[in-house]
């Protein structure tokens, strides 16, 4: 998957849907090795990417937790 292609899933998205991507495919297309609580930086790129998508984006850094964007609610 590409930006481009994320970016289309989320602009698609219904207000309060989830969409989740492996946090292996996130990481490659942020240009990081993995994601972490150590990698502010790229916490805030995807961060930053999910707002311009009115999306907020969740990650927890345990065993299991998958990384996702939910759609803002827009009333």
């Amino acid at each position: 998957m590409t930006r481009e292609q994320l970016a289309e899933k989320l602009d698609r998205l219904d207000p309060g849907a989830t969409f989740t991507v492996p946090e292996d495919v996130l990481a490659q297309m942020f240009g990081v090795i993995s994601l972490s609580y150590e990698s502010q930086q790229a916490l805030q790129t995807i961060t930053d990417f999910a707002l311009q998508h009115r999306c907020t984006f969740s990650f927890h850094q345990q065993e299991g937790a998958v990384p996702s964007f939910q759609k803002d609610d827009v009333f």
